[in-house]
């Protein structure tokens, strides 16, 4: 293991309550001061500017360049042994971060978007995937408007789809909520509010905290973890600043060659998302095929009637485990799969996940319906099961090919993006590339007011993810992908060609490449023309 590993307890500590606070004591206190001083300037020149292009190129997207000593940060020890610890080697910092100033104002809680600035492309997963690193230069006590996240909140999430097949683009854990109950000058009042908000989730010993840290603390948090931003206090004499930075994993957990228990510590009072953490903790390790005594009782009739998430999941992972040899639930599994709920198809995504590659004749079958929502979810599972088999792999194909679905299509896509982690698996990257052009895939959102494609997104992170790319196709990534309007697709390509320069290019060219990486800057870019819902 590592020096600069989670160890077992923190590990498992990230696992349930998804988060950890670490101290990186590589940096000093003069490192710290002068990061705040950063994020000042930064906030400052972002006001002056006005509008949204304050956002798009100050405060958002362009840190490293502007802060050229955010590389000591994000280098040191410390968090590249948590994140490897979470993610495992060959992980990818993402092109969208964002250093946040509070203010006066609360946010309600949230899960952030799956892609930047609130876009949907994908279903959330329990595996460990992605992950994001908070970064507070100056301590942070409760008046100066500390992070408040829900722990242990990972693993649930809450409906999306409107009753006319469109969706919601945020994953706000209340959607009725509006902004303004929450600007209130009666504080009793906004935590009575937020308090339904928590309680609208009908999760049992749902804990509020807020996350007070020494100077140069770092937070490393599951990506879905629930959490919101608080206000700061009238009284409090400062500036309180968070840097945000967010990471994926683009290879599957190998088998732990060193001294690290397979067991994991065991917890001095269980959540009701101790089993979920328990089969990341496994999965984690490379144990896909571990499983806990599970009895054949009345899940699969619970599960239709289940109201909240910490009761529906791990019902769904008993199913999960027991349909991995049982076919009469494996029959059952496939109804709950195409059901009109969608908290029940989404968990039956969970379960197909858990009993692997036996599934996918119900996974060709979801991908061929005439109901988009099933098709989307099965597209999702393919890749949660590591169905790898040729029939799946080509049913991704044509739905991402031609599905006249967007969700659909990113689905298909980002599961294509996890069975080509597998050297075996053929997934061809040259049909992922064809689909990069915005002439095949258009434009399909303008949120943060930017023309962008949630599908060709959710492409570059299957790229990101197979195993081996030819020259010929990093060559026409490079054509393709650093040209495309969307500055994550753009961000992406020039993420994974610079791993793939690190890995394999002499030393002057890993290191002018790994220049001109941290020193890029995104433009503003061309407002974009009113899409079509």
């Amino acid at each position: 293991m590592n020096a600069n590993s989670l160890d077992d307890e923190k590990l498992a500590q990230y696992l349930r309550d998804g988060y950890v606070v670490l101290s990186p004591g590589e940096l000093d206190a003069d490192y710290h001061v002068a990061m705040h001083r950063a994020a000042c300037e930064i906030h400052d020149e972002a006001s002056a500017i006005g509008g949204d292009s304050g956002h798009l190129q100050v405060i958002g997207d362009n840190l490293r360049a502007r802060v050229p000593h955010l590389e000591q940060l994000l280098g040191c020890a410390t968090v590249q042994g948590a994140v490897t610890s979470a993610l495992g080697e060959d992980f990818i910092l993402h092109p969208h971060h964002f250093v946040h100033e509070a203010s006066t104002g609360d946010q309600s809680f949230h899960q952030d978007g799956n892609l930047p600035w609130n876009d949907r492309a994908h279903y959330r997963s329990h595996r460990s995937n992605w992950a994001m690193l908070f970064y507070y230069p100056q301590a942070v006590t409760l008046d100066a408007g500390p992070t408040e996240v829900l722990p242990g909140t990972q693993y649930w999430t809450t409906d999306f789809e409107k009753p006319d097949g469109s969706w919601h683009k945020g994953d706000a854990v209340d959607k009725s909520l509006r902004i303004e109950e929450l600007r209130v000058d009666d504080l009793t009042a906004r935590d009575q509010r937020l308090q339904t908000v928590v309680d609208t989730l009908g999760v049992r010993d749902v804990a509020r905290r807020r996350l007070e840290v020494p100077a140069g603390s770092i937070v490393l948090a599951h990506y879905d973890l629930m959490h919101r931003g608080t206000r700061r206090s009238a009284s409090y004499d400062g500036r309180r600043f968070m840097y945000k930075f967010y990471y994926l994993r683009t290879r599957m957990p190998a088998a732990h060659s060193g001294p690290r228990s397979r067991a994991m510590p065991k917890a001095a009072s269980p959540s009701p998302a101790e089993i979920v953490a328990e089969s990341a903790w496994h999965w984690l390790h490379g144990n896909v095929d571990w499983q806990p005594d599970v009895t054949l009782d009345d899940q699969l009739d619970r599960i239709v009637c289940a109201t909240a998430e910490d009761e529906r999941v791990p019902l769904a992972y008993e199913i999960g485990w027991l349909a991995r040899a049982n076919t009469g639930v494996r029959e059952q599994l496939r109804d709950l799969l195409f059901s009109e709920v969608e908290a029940v198809r989404r968990s039956a995504a969970y379960a197909v996940g858990i009993a692997g590659p036996a599934c996918a004749p119900m996974l060709i079958e979801a991908m061929a319906s005439a109901d988009p929502r099933i098709r989307r979810i099965g597209a999702y599972a393919s890749g949660e099961a590591d169905a790898s088999t040729p029939e799946v792999i080509e049913a991704l194909f044509g739905l991402l090919d031609s599905d006249e679905d967007d969700l659909v299509r990113s689905n298909a896509a980002y599961a294509l993006g996890w069975l080509g982690r597998r050297p075996d698996a053929d997934v061809s990257a040259a049909r992922l590339l064809a689909k990069l052009s915005p002439a095949v895939e258009p434009d399909n959102t303008a949120n943060g007011g930017m023309s962008r494609s949630t599908v060709r997104v959710d492409v570059m992170y299957a790229l990101c993810n197979l195993a081996t790319l030819a020259d010929a196709e990093l060559a026409s990534l490079a054509e393709h992908g650093l040209r495309d309007g969307d500055r994550y697709v753009r961000g992406l390509a020039v993420a994974l060609l610079e791993r793939e320069a690190r890995q394999r290019g002499a030393p002057w060219l890993r290191a002018f490449v790994t220049h001109l990486v941290r020193t890029r800057f995104n433009e503003r870019p061309p407002r974009p023309e009113a899409l079509d819902a």
